[in-house]
């Protein structure tokens, strides 16, 4: 059998000042034909698991297409970048010949000019072009916002069930085993949706441990169950400001409509039940860099997830910055930033060099201003590294040119991209060593604690301005369907 492979990824945010354009996809991240075996072998990433697990089945054959993917997240993206990326797409997968089924590696929270459901879109477009009965399967994060039209265009959609994300790999593995099993005839799998009118902070949207874990290892049990072939929780990207937005619950069974409805049900249920359970805790920043400062333990990770680039956020908040240097630190302390400018202002002055910058707030001023700072230039680079924690494993990550800025004991990385924050090797791969430092900063709510957690003293999450804030109630929300908790106690 033959099944085109390829996808079509970005996490929108609403609120972000920046619109999702060419530039949010890095020299590596819009991938044709062979190059997209080539990239993602070997690695833990869903490419990974689609190569791997058809090695193990003889009679099918894979034709990549495109895969393109912004690793760090903007606003909604730009009507010209979405159109030319979805037709590209389109044209290589007929272009693929006769095939027998198609999967596709989706995010499920993009949105676009004139497209608020723009994964909707990209499915619906897909679909006319293969035909009605054609098999298409595509896998989701669990910060999608399924709605009904990508079930309906769809044979079957895969959620992820972890967050720190770490499964994607296996994910792609559900995916593609069931897409084998619908095109041999072994299974006709029927979907059920279930929407519920709550969005939750990432934060404490986890399943590791908490009110989230907890159903999503129901959604696992329940898959052990007879005729049930997947189930997932989404617990939705929250700053998404369209109509129909919200967590969700999914079912997929073989050819059991009443069986994935009550299923899917029952989740939902179970999901509602504990919405106040996600009540998030956050810690100001002033006291959470001095509670780091007087400990004998190191390293606490300070996740400033109100800048997070995966949320949707530029990454040139200088809050916490600020906070650091009002502070003083006599110990070593790990920070990032995302200015062109500055990186370029390094690298004229060169390795070595004592220069005076005027840094962040670039791409969000509505929410920090810059700051102005005098340090040493450590070290440039060309700032590509492979992620080695559980999320990701083996991916490459492009951040364009970035140097060390030393101010005192402040170790500043200043990128010309924003980027996927979930691995230490973001410090390592530029000399610094997070298990040394005091205080380490990283911008990611929860896909963090995957690789930092094991190693940290402490972990705090920073109440901080920014475009990402987990303060959900503070935000413009003006398009959303009212009511929605937490917006409105329901």
């Amino acid at each position: 059998m033959k099944i085109a492979v390829g996808g079509f990824a970005q996490e929108s945010h609403s609120f972000s000042p920046v619109p999702g354009s060419w530039g949010h996809f890095g020299p590596q991240e819009i991938v044709r034909g062979p190059a997209i075996f080539t990239k993602y072998a070997g690695t833990k990433a869903e490419m990974g698991g689609v190569l791997d697990t058809a090695r193990h089945h003889e009679d099918v054959e894979l034709i990549p297409t495109l895969y393109a993917e912004a690793t760090a997240s903007a606003g909604h993206m730009q009507g010209d970048v979405f159109t030319t990326i979805l037709d590209e797409l389109v044209a290589s997968i007929r272009q693929a010949g006769p095939i027998d089924g198609v999967l596709l590696v989706l995010h499920g929270a993009m949105i676009a000019d004139g497209y608020d459901d723009a994964t909707g879109e990209v499915l619906r477009v897909l679909r006319a072009a293969i035909g009605p009965d054609l098999p298409l399967i595509g896998t989701l994060d669990l910060h999608a916002n399924v709605t009904e039209q990508m079930v309906r265009q769809t044979t079957a959609l895969i959620g992820y069930h972890t967050a720190p994300h770490v499964d994607m790999y296996e994910t792609a593995q559900r995916a593609l085993t069931l897409l084998i099993k619908t095109i041999a005839g072994e299974v006709q799998p029927v979907a059920a949706l279930r929407r519920i009118p709550m969005i939750l902070p990432g934060e404490t949207a986890r399943t590791t441990d908490g009110p989230y874990a907890e159903v999503v290892d129901m959604a696992k049990a329940w898959m052990q169950q007879p005729g049930i072939l997947d189930a997932s929780v989404f617990s939705v990207q929250p700053w998404l400001d369209v109509y129909d937005v919200g967590c969700t619950t999914l079912v997929i069974t073989d050819g059991n409509l009443a069986l994935a409805e009550q299923t899917a049900a029952r989740l939902a249920d179970e999901f509602w039940a504990r919405r106040r359970d996600f009540a998030l805790e956050l810690t100001l920043v002033a006291a959470a860099i001095q509670r780091a400062l007087v400990s004998e333990i190191y390293p606490f990770i300070l996740a400033d997830s109100a800048d997070a680039p995966t949320s949707g956020a530029p990454g040139d908040s200088t809050v916490v910055l600020q906070a650091l240097l009002a502070a003083q630190p006599q110990k070593d302390c790990l920070h990032n930033i995302v200015d062109s400018a500055v990186v370029a202002q390094m690298m004229a002055a060169g390795v070595g060099q004592e220069i005076t910058v005027t840094i962040g707030a670039t791409l969000a001023p509505a929410f920090y201003q810059p700051v102005t700072v005098t340090g040493r230039v450590k070290l440039l680079a060309d700032g590509d590294f492979v992620q080695k924690g559980p999320g990701f494993h083996g991916a490459v990550v492009s951040r364009g040119f970035t140097g060390v800025l030393v101010i005192g004991h402040i170790y500043l990385v200043v990128m010309e991209r924003p980027c996927r924050q979930w691995d230490p090797e973001l410090y390592r791969s530029v000399g610094l060593e997070p298990r040394d430092a005091q205080i380490v900063v990283v911008k990611s709510p929860a896909a963090f604690r995957a690789a930092y957690g094991p190693f940290a003293a402490e972990i705090l999450i920073v109440d901080v301005t920014g475009v990402a804030s987990p303060n959900l109630r503070a935000l413009p929300f003006k398009q959303v369907r009212r009511p929605l908790y937490p917006l409105d106690e329901i």
